[in-house]
């Protein structure tokens, strides 16, 4: 009985080391993105007191931001507001029926296994939207690639200076 409780826990030892290490190697590999569909000035529309959450709809409500979509930028840009092709771009794409297809930057690696909430650390961790993403609020072109690379260090070192849970399950299930 003994030497099978011993073998498991042994085997869950080597688990949880070889998910670790995956994680420590691999981490959050920032995609490489292409173009975007429409060359975003953050720094203009933050500038106008405009707040993340207008575009990246549900960070305070989901576990999932969303990426603006067409409709979000027609509810100020469905008439010329300046002389900008970038803002005649998202008329030109409603013409067309067609929709945004933005590049994501920021995902967590497959191989991290994690869960993150972008409520819960949004809403109940009043954690800034750059701390993750970086100074995106200054940025007058999209860039390409994420600001920020957010592997298991950089939550654990977040997570110990909040003084919330470093417990694998908070965030491994």
């Amino acid at each position: 009985m003994q030497s099978g409780v011993m073998r498991t826990m042994r085997m869950s030892g080597l688990l949880l080391l070889a998910v670790t290490v995956s994680v420590l190697l691999l981490g959050n590999r920032p995609a490489v993105a292409g173009e975007q569909p429409i060359a975003f000035n953050h720094k203009a529309h933050v500038s106008k007191g405009l707040d993340c959450a207008i575009c990246h709809r549900y960070v305070r409500e989901q576990a999932f931001a969303t990426l603006p979509t067409l409709q979000t930028c027609l509810m100020c840009h469905s008439a010329k507001m300046s002389d900008n092709p970038e803002e005649a771009k998202i008329r030109e794409f409603a013409k067309r029926g067609e929709a945004l297809r933005w590049q994501r930057l920021y995902a967590l690696s497959p191989d991290a296994a994690a869960y993150f909430s972008h409520r819960r650390h949004v809403t109940f961790g009043n954690i800034a939207c750059a701390t993750c993403h970086g100074p995106m609020a200054e940025r007058t072109t999209p860039p390409t690639r994420a600001l920020v690379r957010f592997d298991m260090d950089f939550c654990v070192n977040c997570h110990q200076q909040k003084k919330v849970s470093t417990a694998c399950v908070a965030c491994h299930r």
